[in-house]
């Protein structure tokens, strides 16, 4: 015997339930849009100070590192005019040549911590700074640092030519003697106990050596300038970082 089921006619939505779903599925889109979009502008964010907490530290160890590099520019710029004087005085000795040429055949170089700078830009660049006074400071703060580098650059090939120079002028026992003999600080070549008759040994070579050194040093002048403007430059940035994101810098 045949069983027959019941029919149940299908159930059609009213369309307020379609816009209802509608606009629950709509929202639930939304809502995932946006969080998704801040969970990536918190990660971002988040990135954003660990960075620029580096570069705050970047300039706390420039700030020290340029105040040494000024301090002995100066030193050796002063040991130059010392030279000079005695020389054109007549009263410097051979002992002293070899004395004040070893030590300002020396250089002491800027070197930036650049551990924040860098990593900025591998994230991309300054894109992710969103404050203007710290990204342009940034740009500015980079844009020393390339000039300093030139200076740098030009300054070690006169003075490389100028230990070439040391080469031909120099007796090599004593400027070994010297060199086994050195000491702590910036002028850290010791006099010799006793010198050739470098002033009169060949004057043309020692006057071109002179010139080399003289050279390369005045430099310095160019280069204290410049690294004291770039602290400036740097302590306005961080000023401008400590400002935005003081708390989170400690």
């Amino acid at each position: 015997m045949e069983v027959h089921h019941p029919h149940h006619p299908t159930h059609k939505k009213a369309w307020k339930e379609y816009i209802t779903e509608f606009v629950m599925l709509f929202a639930a889109v939304t809502l995932g849009f946006f969080a998704e979009n801040l969970r990536e502008t918190q990660i971002e964010k988040h990135r954003e100070i660990s960075y620029l907490k580096n570069v705050h530290e970047d300039l706390l160890l420039d700030f020290q590192s340029c105040d040494n590099v000024v301090r002995s520019n100066e030193t050796r710029l002063k040991a130059l005019d010392t030279l000079f004087q005695k020389k054109n005085n007549q009263s410097i000795t051979n002992e002293e040549v070899y004395y004040y040429v070893r030590n300002l055949a020396l250089r002491s170089t800027f070197e930036s911590s650049r551990i924040g700078f860098d990593q900025i830009k591998s994230a991309g660049g300054l894109r992710m700074v969103r404050n203007k006074t710290i990204s342009s400071g940034i740009q500015e703060y980079e844009r020393m640092l390339s000039s300093i580098d030139k200076l740098e650059e030009l300054r070690e090939r006169t003075l490389e030519k100028g230990r070439f120079k040391m080469a031909e002028v120099m007796d090599a026992v004593i400027l070994y003697e010297m060199s086994i003999n050195q000491i702590e600080g910036i002028m850290r070549f010791q006099p010799p106990a006793k010198a050739d008759d470098i002033t009169q040994k060949n004057k043309a070579a020692l006057n071109e050596l002179l010139n080399l050194v003289s050279i390369g040093l005045n430099t310095n002048r160019y280069l204290n300038a410049k690294l004291i403007e770039l602290r400036k430059i740097g302590e306005s940035l961080n000023k401008a970082i400590i400002k935005e994101y003081g708390n989170e810098m400690h």
